[in-house]
């Protein structure tokens, strides 16, 4: 048993093995070894019941008997690792790593065979797991339309320069409307496998909110194309906001910035979606 255990470990013969383990003075043993492609060898001995029985563990042979000697299994384990070059604990803990990685694999793999089989297929990573970018040549052109929306929360002192248009760099809003326009017809070099859209419009539109002071920053893009413009409205709304934050930095570094979502999508195979009722509408 200790020979097959450590012939797995090793990739080596259990035969080879045996005359390693058993000394001279131990009774004679008998191997029974048969071949296993490219996993090492399968054996089984039977070893005189004269021999103390050892067993193996992360940190090497130990005796399992009260008449063991441990300077004879101390010496096994250091014979062991000079032929090796390896001791049984960076043995144990290879292969607890190789474990461990295996199982995460398995994990993953069992993982995104579930998502796949409930119909939730991430379009933009491949079976190998690895970032590809859709082939939406055979899809057909259809109208589509997103609206996403942002939100700026600032300090009520700032808010009030704002709405004033007393902000040193000039009129917050319109500033903020351009970026946004602007960030839209972007997004493909922003977002890495994001297709290229010819725009049909993109609209920014920046209402102050004075009871919480805040700016609402509300975003639509539409197109006549074969994807969605999902990205493209959520980047406006988004660099708006952040366009926001740059014209009031000198003011107030506390500008927040929340709520960035998707409100509503139209075309497409996916069909419409509008966030307040939270659902896809096929």
């Amino acid at each position: 048993k200790i020979c097959q255990q450590a012939g797995h470990m090793f990739g080596i013969t259990a035969r080879r093995l045996s005359f390693l383990l058993l000394p001279s003075k131990a009774a004679a043993a008998t191997a029974v070894v048969g071949g296993r492609g490219g996993g090492g060898l399968h054996s089984a001995f039977v070893v005189s019941s004269t021999r103390p029985s050892l067993s193996l563990f992360s940190s090497g042979f130990t005796t399992t008997t009260a008449n063991s000697n441990s300077n004879d299994v101390e010496a096994i384990n250091e014979e062991l690792e000079e032929v090796f070059g390896q001791s049984f604990q960076e043995v144990a803990n290879s292969n607890s790593e190789k474990n461990f990685f295996s199982s995460s694999t398995s994990s993953i793999s069992n993982s995104t065979s579930s998502v796949s089989e409930s119909g939730g297929v991430l379009t933009h990573v491949n079976q190998k797991g690895d970032c590809t970018m859709v082939d939406v040549g055979n899809k057909k052109e259809t109208e589509r339309s997103a609206t996403a929306r942002a939100t700026v929360v600032l300090e009520p002192r700032v808010y009030e320069l704002v709405a004033q248009d007393k902000m040193k760099k000039g009129n917050v809003l319109a500033v903020a409307q351009i970026a946004g326009i602007q960030a839209a017809k972007k997004t493909s070099d922003l977002i890495p496998l994001c297709h290229n859209l010819v725009l049909n419009q993109v609209k920014v539109d920046c209402q102050l909110e004075p009871e919480t002071s805040s700016i609402e920053i509300v975003s639509r893009a539409k197109t006549t194309g074969k994807t969605g413009v999902e990205m493209e409205a959520l980047t406006a709304c988004t660099v708006a906001a952040l366009t926001v934050y740059d014209m009031c930095k000198a003011a107030s570094k506390s500008t927040q910035i929340t709520n960035v979502m998707l409100l509503q999508k139209s075309g497409g195979k996916s069909g419409d979606y509008n966030h307040r009722k939270g659902k896809t509408i096929l």
